[in-house]
C-alpha cells in the first residue's frame, strides 16, 4: 500500500483523524450503554466491541492509502521494527496518534455531557488486573502480526483483518483489548465503563509497545520484508524487460 503520493502534514492529518475518532466510538458506545441505556457491564463491553470493529475497519480502508491507517504507536512502532516504516515516520505520526486520542475523548464526553450529566473529563478508576497486562501483550502481538503478514500478502483485508482482531479482542481477552497506547491513555480521562485507572493504563501502553516490538521482531525473521533490489530484479518471464536488455545490447 503506497502512499508516496500524498504530503507530511495529509498523513499527520490522516492519524490524528483516525485516532481521534477511533477513541470518540470506543468511549462513545460505553457511554450510550452504561449511561444512557444503563445497560449491563457485559452487554456494553458487547456494544464497545462491535462499534470498534465496525469503525476500524471503516477507517483503514478509508485512511490505508493516505497515511497507512497506523492509528497506533504500537503498529507503528512494529513496522519501524521490520522495516516497514522509518524512523522519521513513526515520529510525525506517534505524537499527532496521541493527540487525536485525547481530542476523541473530550469529544465523546462533550456529545454525552447534556444527556447523562457526566463531565466531559474525568480520571478514570476503573481497575484493570496485573493478568490484564498480559493479555495487552499477546493481543497487541497478534494485532500487529496480522498487519505485517497483510502487509507482505499485499491484501485488500487488512481493514477487515484488523477491525475482527480487535472487536474479538474486546469480547474475548481479559483486557477487553485495548492493544493500543494512545486508546490506553485517552481511556484514563473518562468514567465510563470504557474508562481504566491511571497506573494500569500506564502499564497497558508499556505492555501494548513490548507485543508491537515482540510481533516485529518475529516477523522481521519469519518473513523479512523485501528489499529494494529484489523488487527490482527482472523476472524470467518477463518479455519487456528482457527485450529493453536485448536492445541495450
Amino acid at each position: 500500500m503506497s502512499t508516496e503520493q500524498f504530503t507530511n502534514t495529509q498523513k499527520r492529518l490522516a492519524e490524528f483523524f483516525g485516532s481521534a475518532t477511533l477513541v470518540f466510538v470506543i468511549v462513545s458506545s460505553g457511554l450510550l450503554a452504561d449511561g444512557m441505556l444503563e445497560a449491563s457491564p457485559s452487554i456494553g463491553v458487547l456494544f464497545i466491541g462491535l462499534a470498534t470493529a465496525g469503525w476500524l475497519f471503516v477507517l483503514v480502508q478509508m485512511l490505508g492509502p493516505i497515511s497507512g491507517a497506523h492509528l497506533n504507536p504500537a503498529v507503528t512502532v512494529a513496522l519501524l521494527v521490520t522495516g516497514d516504516t522509518d524512523m522519521k515516520t513513526a515520529r510525525q505520526y506517534v505524537p499527532v496518534q496521541f493527540l487525536g486520542g485525547l481530542v476523541g475523548v473530550g469529544l465523546a464526553g462533550l456529545t454525552f455531557v447534556s444527556t447523562i450529566g457526566w463531565e466531559v473529563f474525568a480520571i478514570s478508576a476503573v481497575e484493570r488486573p496485573a493478568s490484564t497486562w498480559l493479555a495487552e501483550f499477546l493481543g497487541t502481538m497478534l494485532l500487529a502480526s496480522a498487519i505485517i503478514s497483510l502487509i507482505r500478502q499485499d491484501s485488500e483485508w487488512i481493514g477487515l483483518a484488523v477491525g475482527f482482531t480487535v472487536g474479538m479482542g474486546i469480547i474475548g481477552t481479559a483486557s477487553t483489548a485495548f492493544f493500543n497506547p494512545q486508546v490506553a491513555l485517552a481511556r484514563v480521562f473518562t468514567s465510563g465503563i470504557a474508562g481504566i485507572q491511571p497506573f494500569d493504563a500506564v502499564m497497558f501502553m508499556v505492555a501494548s509497545t513490548f507485543g508491537g516490538v515482540a510481533a516485529g521482531l518475529m516477523w522481521r525473521y519469519l518473513w523479512p520484508r523485501p528489499s529494494l533490489i529484489g523488487k527490482q530484479e527482472p523476472k524470467p518471464d518477463d518479455e519487456s524487460v528482457l527485450e529493453e536488455l536485448a536492445t541495450e545490447t
